[in-house]
């Protein structure tokens, strides 16, 4: 039977495939084109198509359509026609179009290895993610990654445009992002020098949307009723008409390569529209120039003069057109080269790759998980365990995979033909054991100081010591340091005595999805069941002093102070709206909690349910699908936070009212308002409503009897005549929020919301109520999201007296910072994932997750240090 190998890169846009046998390399037509559209469809039997079936879908069924599902990669999942679906499956459907056709081709046989490309900057979680989706379309078939710019590399070697010994550039304008990246060239084999450069905002996608708001300008002062439909409407024609209308934008810009003007007509309004490539160049030019920016900035920090470059090649769709190529030679000169497909560029250089590991017999896993296989490679063997990606499905709570932050991935059946989305799964991925924890959990572990060199799987940084594998959480409290970890066989929550990773105390739980604790002991929310839960109040000890069965929707929030606690939930499903039914972008629901008295000895009567009312929250509306981030232009309810120097906490409902005729789904002349309630012990409840023409509160803090808020406005603080003042204004597209710390508070900006970009950190100063600046920077970001509805989201920062301790994360790599009333310094800086997340006596206990890129997400287990201080 022949023996034949598969390059893919699947790219935003467009994708593209070369198969490689018996040493030839052909580009793989599909549906009888050499590139085919990104796009995937949900058909209405629960099925995914993709390519040009799944384009044609945008006309008619334009809800159930994603035509850029590598957007999704390491974001979350997409909804089509109202269900989630899994970003894996979307990229499994579209790989599996040039695997059946391979298989077409040669008798139906596997192909022998398969190697994907895939952007220079993307982490270790993004690439799992293109992991798992391969071993849906294939099972025993090895798997290699490739960086983008190795791949074109690849294919300008081979053609003999790159000499041994030389170094090269690689420009990589796509449709969604833009690449940057320097190689030293040795034989066949490449070596990506200093820090690759990018930006996942610039590309052609983004240059349609550009062209998309030109041509729409156009429109609107010839029709403005039907601009405003098309844009606003959710009615089916008129979705139809913004996705042609985008389609158009598309082919706009592409005439342009060619000839100096474009013309359409547009059905809707019976009327022409016009684009000159002047225009096109006046919408797009500051972000081509950028490019070449970031390109210089790559090329400097490789540490290779320009001059010493052998050659710079321009790869991806977008680097075809004209400006493009002006700008880069104005700067580069002739060391430019172009091919004349440069998406069939990136695929062919993948193909060449797959096909020299079959030759050489090479294996460089040996193991089911991907492992460095030279320069920006990863691969992957046959399957012979326990398959290593992201879930597929449905997620229910924090998603928790073993630790070193693999997770457990359950393949498809590996027909051709579509895949069927899993709908409806509920319960949370199987796990394996952590590194050091096989077959269940053991004693403790002793502290293991690690360096270079260090085994897989724990820190590899000077200066740390290991204390546990697989800890999702830890919290100090009282001289107590409690960790959440997670298993095979479930969840444990463990008292640790001292930082040696030994432990005196745990209670096992199967999934525990909350807790809290306090000097008076631990409160702990367990899933025993869909919408059913235990809530546990336990003793410093950990000891079950009573448990209290509840019903709630969703993850709760649990606030222990002193021997007092409170368990804030949503007592019935919550209704997701939107302008289909005259409300804005978000959900509806009620909130209720319950009070526990942790000091009130054992088997105590149940605490009764006070409903605190309905509970709204708006959303940033991201692509028509995310419901992550909450709106700062919107009346929003607020998680529940304690107060510091008072016993209470306070939380804020987000509340409105409509008409709703009888024979219709459609709320009418919308009003919303907030209520402000403060929490008393005793089961006390003061709701203040806040009056409608105020800025929206998006946090409240009592701090030593004082308020803070954080508002649609900026920050907010009250002075000594108990007057409201704005002490610092909101950027238009960021957020702010206060973080206090001892007797002092501090305020957290990010500078952008969606795409996060850009922080700072100021101290509030109490006499003359203004706000000192100690740190920021705007080509970094925090380690979290401010505004993100998940707490699995949300920034750690640990409050150690008046001072602070964060993590920001730039270029792929994080830094802790310690934060003072007198400034604030870099402490630490690592690859990967590593955050604060209680301070002790002899140093501050981290979380350390070196394969993983920083990010928002930190909802699986990680390695957990102990950094000296």
């Amino acid at each position: 039977m022949a023996q034949w190998c598969l390059g893919v890169d699947l790219g935003t846009s467009f994708s593209a495939g070369v198969i490689a046998a018996e040493g030839r390399f052909d580009i793989l037509e599909v549906e009888g084109e050499r590139r085919i559209p990104s796009a995937v469809m949900l058909d209405e039997h629960g099925t995914l198509v993709a390519g040009r079936v799944a384009q044609r879908g945008i006309a008619i069924s334009p809800e159930r359509v994603e035509r850029n599902p590598k957007r999704y990669v390491g974001r979350g999942r997409m909804l089509l026609g109202g269900v989630p679906v899994e970003v894996t499956d979307a990229m499994a459907a579209l790989l599996e179009l040039f695997v059946t056709e391979g298989r077409r081709r040669f008798d139906g046989a596997a192909p022998d290895c398969v190697a994907l490309t895939h952007p220079v900057a993307w982490g270790e979680d993004r690439k799992a993610v293109l992991l798992a989706a391969a071993r849906k379309v294939v099972r025993g078939v090895r798997i290699v990654l490739i960086d983008e710019p190795v791949a074109s590399a690849r294919y300008f070697a081979s053609a003999g445009r790159a000499a041994g010994g030389s170094h090269l550039a690689v420009y990589d304008l796509g449709g969604g992002t833009f690449d940057a990246a320097v190689l030293s060239v040795d034989g066949g084999d490449f070596s990506v020098l200093g820090e690759p450069g990018g930006s996942d905002e610039i590309g052609g996608e983004g240059f349609d949307e550009q062209v998309f708001a030109f041509l729409g300008a156009q429109i609107e002062r010839l029709d403005p009723e039907w601009w405003q439909q098309v844009t606003t409407s959710p009615e089916r024609r008129y979705v139809s008409y913004a996705a042609d209308l985008l389609k158009m934008a598309r082919e706009a810009k592409e005439s342009l390569s060619k000839f100096d003007t474009s013309s359409h007509y547009v059905v809707g309004i019976n009327e022409d529209v016009h684009i000159s490539r002047t225009d096109l160049e006046d919408l797009i030019g500051g972000e081509i120039v950028r490019t070449v920016d970031i390109l210089d900035e790559t090329i400097r920090g490789s540490g290779i003069r320009e001059e010493d470059l052998g050659a710079v090649f321009m790869t991806g769709g977008a680097s075809r057109m004209p400006l493009v190529q002006k700008v880069v030679r104005e700067r580069l000169g002739d060391r430019v080269r172009t091919y004349d497909d440069p998406k069939i560029v990136v695929a062919y250089g993948a193909a060449q790759l797959a096909w020299k590991l079959k030759v050489e017999h090479r294996d460089p896993a040996g193991s089911t998980g991907p492992v460095t296989a030279g320069p920006a490679q990863a691969t992957t063997g046959p399957h012979t365990g326990p398959h290593t990606g992201p879930h597929v499905g449905p997620r229910v709570g924090p998603h928790v995979g073993p630790a070193g932050g693999r997770q457990a991935f359950t393949g498809g059946d590996g027909r051709s033909g579509g895949h069927r989305v899993p709908v409806g799964a509920s319960g949370p991925p199987g796990h394996r054991s952590p590194a050091g924890t096989a077959g269940g959990p053991t004693g403790g572990q002793a502290v293991v100081p690690t360096g270079e060199g260090a085994s897989v799987g724990g820190p590899t940084v000077k200066g740390i010591e290991k204390v546990l594998d697989g800890v999702l959480e830890a919290r100090a409290e009282a001289g107590r340091v409690f960790v959440h970890q997670a298993f095979d066989s479930g969840h444990l929550l463990r008292r640790l005595d001292g930082i040696e990773g030994r432990h005196d105390r745990e209670l096992g739980f199967g999934r525990l999805v909350e807790w809290a604790a306090s000097r008076e002991g631990v409160v702990a929310v367990e899933q025993v069941g869909p919408a059913q839960v235990l809530v546990r109040t336990l003793s410093p000890d950990l000891a079950i002093r009573a448990t209290h069965p509840l019903q709630m929707w969703g993850d709760p929030t649990v606030i222990a102070h002193g021997r007092t606690a409170w368990v804030f939930f949503q007592p019935r499903q919550t209704v997701a709206v939107d302008t289909t039914v005259g409300l804005p972008w978000g959900e509806t629901g009620h909130l209720a909690m319950i009070e526990l008295d942790l000091g009130g000895g054992f088997f105590f009567q149940a605490p009764p349910v006070r409903d605190l009312g309905p509970y709204a929250r708006w959303f940033v509306n991201e692509d028509n699908r995310l419901r992550r981030l909450l709106d700062q232009e919107g009346p929003s309810g607020t998680e529940p936070s304690p107060s510091v120097g008072a016993p209470g906490c306070t939380v804020v409902l987000g509340q409105f009212s409509s008409n709703k005729p009888i024979f219709q789904n459609r709320h009418q002349d919308f009003r919303p308002w907030q209520v402000l309630c403060l929490v008393d012990p005793g089961g006390a409840v003061r709701p203040t409503v806040r009056e409608p023409g105020r800025s929206w509160l998006h946090q409240v803090v009592l701090h030593n009897g004082r308020w803070f808020t954080s508002s649609s406005a900026g920050l907010e603080a009250d002075t000594a005549d108990g007057q409201t003042k704005l002490v610092m204004p909101r950027p238009p597209a960021g957020a702010l929020r206060w973080f206090p710390a001892g007797s002092q508070i501090y305020a957290v900006g990010a500078d952008q919301v969606s795409p996060a970009r850009g922080w700072s950190v100021r101290i509030f100063d109490q006499r003359s109520h203004t706000l000192e600046f100690l740190m920021g920077k705007q080509s970094a970001t925090l380690a979290g999201h401010l505004t993100s509805r998940h707490r699995w989201e949300r920034p750690r920062l640990v409050a150690d007296g008046d001072s602070m301790w964060m993590t920001m994360q730039d270029a792929g790599r994080s830094r802790l910072l310690h934060v003072t009333p007198g400034g604030a310094r870099e402490v630490h800086r690592t690859p990967g994932m590593f955050e604060p997340v209680a301070r002790v006596p002899t140093g501050l206990l981290c979380l350390h997750r070196p394969a993983d890129a920083a990010g928002t997400t930190r909802d699986r287990p990680a390695t957990l240090v102990h950094l000296p201080l």
